[in-house]
């Protein structure tokens, strides 16, 4: 109660320009809080050095609590030396967050039109249905895969049907795991997603399948899959997987998940 009454004291006793100061750090706190929430969304494995964070502090909270001298002494030296195991750990991902936020400072909130991509995907997919090639292809939202691209092959090259089918020919040496889509590119190739470990899942789905179904549980990415034994089309998102038939309704439903 002293310390609300102090605050009040306080605010009572400020001037119209410590008021605009007042506003103005608060501001500037809101926007680092949600940047730094944005980053930690954006990718996979910041999401779990955050678990790891919490679980720390949790720790070093019980510690100071319950007066548990050992368990102080651990987690103080673990926050010592934690702050430079994850600036070295995680270099990539910080390097990519800070041109991230310029990019977004410089871009704002502009929105592409993904109607171009959203015909090249259906082109290609339908091509690959008719001639029951095997295909997994995801595409990139705001959660960035980087921790599945480290093991694929970077092509960092301008998105098109012709070139996506013939990455999943069977005879080529990338065809055999993800393609993934990053903006207007083909980011990489031969890309290994995480497979799902749900016992609910149709027994009949194949490897491509689950990954897809695993890699759109942990991520807001839609992957897309063609069935090699069947030629049948299929939509992952949330954990969820749909199958098509036909094309037009593929389409329609990846116009609806593609905004």
């Amino acid at each position: 109660m002293e310390l609300i009454d102090d605050l009040i004291a306080s605010f009572m006793n400020l001037t119209p320009f410590g008021y605009v100061r007042l506003l103005l750090d608060i501001y500037l706190v809101w926007i680092v809080i949600y940047l730094l929430l944005n980053l930690i969304k954006l990718n996979v494995r910041t999401m779990q050095l955050l678990k790891g964070v919490i679980f720390i502090a949790i720790l070093h909270f019980l510690g100071r609590s319950l007066n548990l001298t050992g368990l102080r002494l651990l987690v103080s030296q673990v926050m010592n030396f934690g702050i430079l195991a994850v600036i070295i750990i995680f270099q990539p991902e910080i390097r990519g967050a800070l041109e991230q936020i310029g990019i977004n400072a410089v871009k704002g909130d502009r929105k592409k039109d993904k109607t171009s991509i959203i015909d090249a995907l259906c082109q290609s997919v339908e091509y690959l249905s008719k001639r029951r090639i095997g295909a997994l292809i995801v595409v990139e939202k705001e959660v960035k895969l980087d921790e599945f691209i480290s093991s694929s092959t970077v092509m960092d090259s301008q998105f098109s049907s012709e070139l996506l089918n013939t990455i999943f020919v069977p005879t080529t040496p990338l065809h055999d795991g993800a393609v993934i889509i990053r903006g207007e590119h083909i980011y990489c190739a031969g890309a290994y997603l995480p497979l799902t470990t749900r016992e609910d899942i149709d027994k009949e789905l194949g490897t491509r399948h689950r990954a897809a179904i695993g890699a759109s549980e942990i991520t807001d990415s839609i992957i897309l899959v063609v069935s090699e034994e069947t030629g049948c089309m299929s939509i992952a998102r949330n954990g969820r997987i749909v199958k098509f038939d036909v094309i037009e309704e593929f389409k329609e439903a990846l116009r609806s998940y593609i905004k």
